[in-house]
């Protein structure tokens, strides 16, 4: 890919809950970003999730110690 094709940008338009739209606001406010940025790193958890559960590997949440707290199920 060209160095254009990498700044290109497609724009889409989303219909959400006003739930939903808080839930992301709030995110967006906590990680000092922006709704896009919310949605891209929440995409690139999810695509990490699903190469994960192809290789049949589990994705924990783990606390300060290593000590495994939840496993995320579902994906």
């Amino acid at each position: 890919m060209t160095a254009q094709g990498k700044n290109q940008r497609i724009q889409i338009n989303l219909d959400l809950s006003p739930e939903l739209y808080q839930t992301l606001n709030n995110l967006a406010e906590k990680i000092n970003g922006d709704n896009a940025e919310v949605l891209l790193k929440a995409i690139a958890l999810f695509e990490i999730a699903v190469e994960a559960k192809q290789k049949d590997k589990h994705i924990w949440i783990a606390d300060q110690n290593q000590n495994l707290e939840t496993e995320i199920v579902g994906i």
